[in-house]
């Protein structure tokens, strides 16, 4: 592990709390390698994870004390209002022009509009005028002519970092690109880890390009050019930092007996892992849980009618299923739950290892699942066409061809069935996807640590 240049300066700049365990394992290959560095987060984006949320960065500090922990300032001058609601309408211009474009995404981005320019986008001719190359040059020097904020300035200098990173950098109202435009006025070199799977093409646009993007895969790298436009020689492929975890040794994880008994399950029967979906995706699928159940307890097969249903929460989303109860069925961890701490992963970890298969509408979930080796499953539900088959990131998925997906509950009963009997044809492939799509540069190699090093690489001395 080559060493970080002699007293290298990082200032990392996140916008919530809720992220940390995104980027924790780039935070210790920086760390580990002799790096001062600082986080900070916005309050505001901060203020309704603090009381939670807070554990992981306290849980990283007893290993990494040496890490340094803040809030930021945010753009406060008189053009900080126009300025972000046209970041608004460039983001909703991106959608206009997607060659995959979908209506409904279209259409989120529309009602995401400041009053003023969501009532002028509703004119046919004003949509083609914005969509035009004439728009997006208007967007552009729009962008490229406001100066960066004095305050976001000050608060760079105060740090002097020799490289600054930034992340998400694309979510609504993201404070972060303020600091990419402030970092190339004082000539800090910048970088961009993307924050989730979905990040690049359900998300905003990346207004300021940063000096140098890490990409997790190729899904990634061809979304940065084709929708954000970032030079293809400012991305790096590095893996996913945040799935680094998976690829860790196994510790604190509770056997079966002891993981049942704690969620008053029974060892000995077949569980299936349902995995709930955000609010955007699915507001409200507890009806499907309620069919599935009874599909199952109303099967002829006497396997499928003892399996019992675990359900995992979409950590912002829990609400949903907290009426729901019965024989055989759990929702864990009930009021949902982000896996940022040692004892919150192995939780999640034991949720995917005793589990006999994983089910669910489309979230990130899934992703974990296949990286934990577990069968997992989807089925098309009309009324979520939208975010689902018409989302590119669950395209992705389906693709690498990891994913088994069903056009029923019959069809979904039949291929447990097979499952149960041994059939596993996709075992391979999920193992091709972990590679493909979490570890590019190697099994072996965690994304952070690939991160960290070119990030220190990007250090201009002298």
């Amino acid at each position: 592990m080559p060493p970080a240049p002699a007293g290298a300066r990082v200032l990392f700049v996140a916008r919530s709390v809720a992220h940390f365990s995104y980027f924790d394992s780039i935070l210790a290959g920086l760390l580990d390698r002799g790096a001062q560095v600082e986080i900070v987060f916005d309050t505001g984006w901060s203020k309704k994870w603090r009381r939670t949320d807070m554990r992981a960065v306290e849980e990283f500090r007893r290993a990494h004390p040496e890490l340094v922990t803040g809030w930021l300032v945010r753009r406060s001058d008189s053009r900080r209002a126009r300025l972000f609601a046209l970041r608004e309408l460039r983001s909703y211009r991106s959608y206009l022009t997607r060659r995959e474009t979908t209506p409904y995404y279209v259409e989120r981005w529309r009602n995401y509009l400041e009053e003023p320019w969501k009532r002028r986008s509703e004119s046919r001719l004003f949509r083609a005028l914005l969509a035009s190359p004439l728009g997006d040059l208007a967007l552009r020097l729009a962008e490229a002519s406001t100066p960066p904020d004095a305050g976001v300035l000050e608060f760079i200098r105060s740090r002097a970092p020799d490289v600054m990173l930034v992340s998400p950098a694309n979510l609504r109202f993201s404070e972060e690109t303020d600091y990419v435009k402030a970092a190339k006025k004082l000539g800090v070199p910048t970088a961009l880890p993307v924050l989730s799977w979905d990040n690049l093409s359900t998300k905003a646009l990346i207004q300021i390009a940063p000096d140098r993007l890490f990409a997790w895969n190729a899904h990634h790298l061809k979304d940065a050019m084709e929708i954000h436009g970032v030079p293809r020689g400012r991305i790096e492929i590095a893996g996913a930092p945040f799935f680094d975890k998976w690829f860790d040794p196994e510790a604190g994880v509770p056997g079966r007996e002891a993981f049942c008994r704690q969620l008053g399950l029974d060892p000995a029967r077949r569980i299936l892992l349902y995995l709930g979906s955000s609010r955007k995706i699915a507001a409200n699928e507890s009806w499907f849980v309620e069919k599935l159940l009874r599909f199952l307890r109303a099967s002829k097969n006497e396997e499928l009618r003892g399996c019992q249903l675990l359900i995992r929460p979409h950590p912002a989303n829990p609400k949903p299923y907290q009426e729901l109860s019965g024989e055989g069925l759990c929702v864990f961890p009930r009021e949902g739950e982000l896996p940022e701490t040692a004892e919150g992963f192995a939780q999640m970890r034991a949720s995917f290892r005793h589990a006999a298969a994983a089910i669910g509408i489309n979230t990130s979930g899934m992703v974990d699942s296949v990286l934990s080796g577990l069968p997992t499953f989807s089925v098309r539900i009309p009324r979520y066409a939208h975010t689902q088959s018409e989302a590119l990131h669950f395209r992705h998925l389906e693709a690498d061809d990891a994913l088994y997906v069903s056009d029923d509950l019959t069809g979904f009963c039949e291929s447990l069935i097979r499952l149960f009997a041994g059939e596993d044809p996709k075992a391979r492939n999920r193992q091709a996807f972990a590679r493909n799509f979490a570890r590019p540069r190697g099994l072996d190699r965690p994304a952070g640590d690939v991160i960290a090093e070119s990030v220190l690489g990007m250090i201009r001395r002298g």
